[in-house]
Parts: C-alpha cells; structure tokens; sequence
C-alpha cells in the first residue's frame, strides 16, 4: 500500500514509519521540519506544513495513497502561544488533510487523537466516556474528531480515530524533542548522572502502551476495512512513576552491573486516590493483542543509543 504518514520523523512517527517501511509498504512521511532518525527503513519526505492549505495542496498532489496515517501534533505545551498554535495545527491542520482527501477514495484516513480527550486521569475509562478535556492539547484534538467524522457524513470519508494513552519507546532522534517523556527522561538522567530522580511522590498512576504494540494495532487497522469508528489505544495496566523509575533501575543493573539509586521528591504530599483504567476492550475485539512490558528493554536501548552519540 501507499501510506502517508505525517509527523512521520517524531516520536512516535518515526516508529510508524520505521515498522510500515519494514513491512513491504511504500512510505510517504509528511514533517515541517526535518529531523535526522537513525534508520535504515526507506522512505518519501515531503517538507509540508499542514496549517497551510495551499502547501497541502501543492505538496499532496503528485502521489495517490491508499492510506492516511496523521500523527502530526504539537502537544508542547510549555511552547509560547501553544493555544494557538496547537489549534492551527492539531485541528485547522487535520481539516486541511481532510479536505484535500475528500474526494479521494481513501482505504482509510487513521486519525492519532487522545486519550487526553477524557481529561480523566483516575477512575475507568472506555469510548463511552464522556469527553471533557482540561487542557489544549486535549480540546484541539477532540475538535479535530469532530472534523474527521464531519467529513464521514458529508463526504464518506473512510476512517478510524484512535486515542492513544501513554507510549514509550527508545528515541530514533538524538535531538528529539521529546526527552522530558518518562521512561526517556528517566534513562537519560541514569545515565549521565548515575542516579534516577523523580520530581514527585512517584505515585501517579498512568497507562502506559510500547511503540512496537502500538505500530502493530496500526498496520491491523490500515489492512483491515475502516470501520469509521472510535477506538482506545492502551496497555490497560496502570504503573505508577516509581515502578518505571525500578524499571530503569533493573535496566541499568544489567547493563552496567551496578545498581544506582532512585530518589523521590519527599515534598510532594499529591495523593492518587483510584488506579486509572484505560480499557481497549473495544480494540481487542477486533484485533486481540496482549500488552507486555517493555520497559526494562527499551530503557537498555536508550542507554546504547546515548553511548552512540556521544562517541
């Protein structure tokens, strides 16, 4: 299949594209800015920025995909003006994909929002939640759902919305921008500074999915017919933040053969009073799938990665 992939060279893109390349499909990545990822997988880039329609327009038009894979955001929310640029990105840039797409018989159009979307972070949550997001990164995404599902009823447009919880992976990008992420930071403070700490009490529960389960669900999903249908995107399992950092710990231990230690931040009294339930019984009816942790094995893996840039 012809894929198009945008935000293709991020966090995540890049293990999407890395996985659709590998798996015999020809890849278009979509990015506005271009990163170096450390890969050998084959690949199209188109330097486009999605909040433009008319560079849409021009960019998109010499090549017919099959499949539309849009996991280009921005969700840096520290980033001066983020409101404004997250509205003109994560939700005017969707819609522009999605008018350029209208008329073009996609097999589908597979939308990355959320599960930020909820703006729940304790109890059980299923697509049957109401969504009541408390942040922007959150809002602009469920706008950009109503988007996706707007073009459905005005024009057919296949596609699945997927709300994706936490996931985790070693970067493909020395200069990634997204070493703040837990199980990243974590690695890279044991491994420069020998020692893992956290910023909290260490008891916030999240959800946490591998990559590698997550480009998986992804292929089933770009194979399968689109359903035009909403589904969760999770490990459904809860870890709280100091059994990630015991995770690196493990790692690191053996890796290096020594044990270094973790420290909390003793100050922080926030308490956590319910386990938070991400549930993608939905999904699993489609595609059964178990979601081993992979934590111990990609904290190695970042560890490697960092002992090659700085050679």
């Amino acid at each position: 299949m012809n894929i198009l992939i945008t935000g293709g060279l991020g966090n995540l893109g890049s293990w999407l594209t890395e996985h659709f390349a590998n798996t015999g499909h020809n890849v278009w990545v979509l990015a506005k800015n271009f990163r170096q990822i450390h890969t050998t997988a084959k690949y199209h880039l188109i330097h486009c920025d999605i909040s433009d329609y008319n560079e849409v327009k021009q960019k998109l038009a010499e090549t017919n995909f099959d499949v539309v894979v849009h996991a280009g955001s921005v969700n840096d929310g520290f980033v001066e003006n983020y409101f404004k640029l997250a509205v003109e990105v994560n939700t005017l840039g969707t819609r522009n994909l999605l008018e350029f797409f209208k008329d073009k018989k996609l097999k589908n159009f597979i939308y990355f929002s959320t599960f930020q979307v909820y703006g729940k972070y304790s109890g059980t949550i299923n697509e049957n939640t109401t969504a009541t997001p408390v942040n922007d990164y959150g809002s602009t995404h469920l706008f950009a759902e109503y988007y996706v599902k707007q073009f459905f009823y005005t024009h057919k447009l296949n596609h699945t919305i997927v709300r994706l919880t936490n996931s985790y992976g070693c970067p493909k990008d020395y200069n990634s921008s997204k070493w703040y992420l837990v199980l990243n930071d974590l690695s890279k403070t044991a491994f420069e500074k020998k020692e893992i700490m956290l910023k909290s009490n260490g008891k916030a529960p999240r959800d946490f999915i591998w990559m590698g389960d997550v480009c998986r669900l992804i292929e089933n999903l770009a194979e399968a017919e689109a359903t035009n249908d909403i589904y969760n995107i999770s490990g459904e399992k809860t870890y709280q933040m100091i059994e990630i950092a015991k995770f690196v710990q493990q790692a690191y231990k053996e890796k290096y053969g020594r044990e270094i230690p973790v420290k909390v931040n003793e100050g922080d009294t926030s308490v956590y009073p319910d386990d938070l339930v991400v549930s993608a019984a939905k999904l699993k009816e489609k595609f059964a799938y178990t979601a081993e942790p992979h934590f111990v094995d990609e904290a190695k893996k970042i560890f490697s990665f960092l002992e090659q840039k700085n050679k």
